[in-house]
């Protein structure tokens, strides 16, 4: 009996590890895209500079214990008049937002119309945010917080790694060292599954902790900026270099013990 049921038991975690690496791949493609680019309504358009710097050109530093300097300019290209309430500056990585910071306008563009703000906002507290490269997005919103417009690129962000971005690479760190030593138990008790792709599947979750360790290391190094494209490359390569990795360990499927 003891028999018949350890190849059903492989195959339902084969399914639970399946599971969870497309929840996670689900994740890194719905996130919102943070390639740097001007995004346009259709109605108005939002041209933003950074402290004298083009915030799509990638160039931007962000300083704690300073205040930035945002220049926005707006074209309303509607026939109506479009209520600004606010401008926000965000960073995000892997679909978690790491700082913003509001500054009220309580303006209107009208329609046809253009409009220019200049607001400085207080950035002193970005040390224990984040560090190293890290997308950002400026957004126009509306009285009911909707966005109106929206531009997006890449800050190099001079934080400290003691941060809230740094503990969450720590956490990271747990989480790929639990994973991968969940995947190499069964070295010490000879106790791998029968079949190889039952072997590789069990490397998958490490392989997805790799990539996404990977991303915060590139990005607190400042040598690679976390967009979606480099998050989903990079976690679908390490999930399978691991998934071939498991798969060409035949030593695994040892005699068990009793």
């Amino acid at each position: 009996m003891e028999c018949a049921a350890a190849p059903r038991v492989a195959v339902q975690k084969s399914f639970l590890i399946v599971i969870c690496l497309t929840v996670c791949l689900g994740w890194l493609v719905l996130l919102p895209p943070s390639i740097a680019r001007a995004e346009s309504s259709g109605r108005v358009e939002l041209a933003v500079t950074v402290d004298g710097h083009a915030l799509d050109r990638g160039d931007l530093v962000l300083n704690a214990g300073t205040v930035a300097r945002v220049v926005v300019g707006v074209h309303n290209l509607s026939r109506v008049d479009v209520p600004i309430d606010s401008v926000r500056l965000s960073g995000n990585v892997l679909g978690l937002t790491f700082f913003d910071y509001d500054t009220r306008l309580h303006t209107t563009v009208p329609a046809q119309g253009s409009a220019n703000w200049t607001v400085d906002l207080d950035i002193r507290d970005l040390d224990g945010r984040a560090t190293g490269l890290v997308p950002v997005e400026v957004t126009l919103r509306d009285t009911d917080l909707h966005a109106v417009a929206r531009q997006s690129g890449t800050a190099n962000v001079h934080g400290s790694l003691l941060s809230i971005y740094g503990l969450f690479g720590v956490g990271l760190l747990v989480l790929m060292g639990l994973l991968w030593a969940v995947a190499l138990l069964p070295l010490g008790r000879h106790a791998g599954p029968a079949t190889w792709w039952l072997r590789g599947l069990r490397f998958v979750p490490a392989g997805c902790a790799v990539g996404l360790f990977g991303v915060f290391a590139l990005s607190a190094t400042r040598l690679l900026s976390p967009t979606t494209l480099v998050d989903l490359v990079l976690t679908i390569v390490t999930s399978a270099a691991c998934f071939a990795i498991g798969a060409l360990m035949p030593w695994l499927n040892g005699p068990r013990r009793p």
